[in-house]
């Protein structure tokens, strides 16, 4: 049975800058929880979304008292600065770690990595060893599924001359990957944020993350928690849990919520009390939700 969060208050959602090592002048989203708190969640999104996409969890986690970042990559979202591309893997991690720098309030800092960002977020992760209190994942796209390896091998061909500074590959996943509500796949349809074309620079250093963070995934330290969508249509679930089960060296927590691929749209509350459960339980982590309960 999964806790219902009644909010009596939203919180407001602020636009903040971080200057990066490049001088990359690079936005992202705040939620601020009300009075003090315990920790910083810290939110990486996939390939073609931005942290707006997290807004409704983002509400939600303030209420188990978190500091809440939505981590924006740098040419997407409201960042309109080089749409689609990338310097280099390791300018993308050194972003999120100015990020982070930022916001640092000195208690606990977990991050949450959903689709393409799961990559991001552990390939930082092996970086920050126990600088970082707890992974999470949803729907990580460590290991995408037969349809999207598919899609991705097929831009990847068509590109092979076009220039690599050039936004002409088209992103792997479609709307209808993400959800089967109609509502969802409108948002989809019609966020002008959305990033939907992309370098072939950018594909080649997504495809670096993914062996990295693949690779090494078993020299993770952090806990871990796994959330998989029982009717994901871009993640092989079964490869994942296989992966994250073998991990040494580390505690693996993993659920299966019944939603698509999308599931901070369809199941924000469940994931919110299966990350509660695990702060509180499983990690040791003394959490209590602000927000007023049924």
């Amino acid at each position: 049975m999964y806790t219902t969060f009644r909010r009596d208050a939203v919180p407001v959602e602020y636009i903040n800058t971080v200057v990066c090592e490049d001088g990359y002048r690079l936005r992202y989203r705040l939620w601020l929880a009300p009075g003090s708190t315990v920790g910083t969640m810290v939110l990486v999104n996939g390939m073609m979304s931005h942290s707006g996409w997290f807004r409704e969890l983002a509400h939600l986690l303030t209420g188990l008292q978190l500091h809440v970042v939505g981590a924006d990559r740098r040419g997407s979202g409201v960042n309109e600065c080089d749409r689609g591309d990338a310097v280099s893997r390791q300018i993308l991690i050194s972003d999120l770690r100015r990020i982070i720098e930022r916001e640092d309030r000195g208690s606990p800092i977990y991050i949450l990595g959903w689709c393409w960002g799961a990559l991001l977020a552990v390939n930082l992760a092996l970086e920050l060893g126990q600088k970082l209190s707890g992974l999470l994942l949803l729907a990580p796209g460590l290991y995408p599924s037969q349809q999207v390896r598919r899609a991705a091998l097929e831009q990847r061909i068509l590109s092979r001359d076009a220039d690599e500074h050039s936004a002409v590959l088209r992103a792997p996943l479609s709307k209808e990957m993400f959800s089967k509500s109609a509502n969802v796949r409108d948002f989809i349809q019609n966020d002008c944020l959305a990033q939907r074309m992309f370098t072939p620079r950018f594909f080649r250093i997504a495809g670096e993350m993914s062996l990295i963070a693949t690779a090494r995934l078993p020299q993770l330290t952090q806990p871990l928690l796994l959330l998989l969508a029982a009717n994901d249509e871009a993640v092989d679930n079964e490869q994942t849990l296989k992966a994250v089960q073998r991990l040494r060296r580390t505690t693996v927590t993993s659920a299966t919520l019944v939603c698509h691929h999308g599931m901070q749209f369809e199941a924000p509350q469940e994931i919110v009390s299966q990350i509660s459960r695990w702060l509180q339980h499983d990690y040791g982590f003394a959490v209590r939700p602000v927000w007023s309960l049924p």
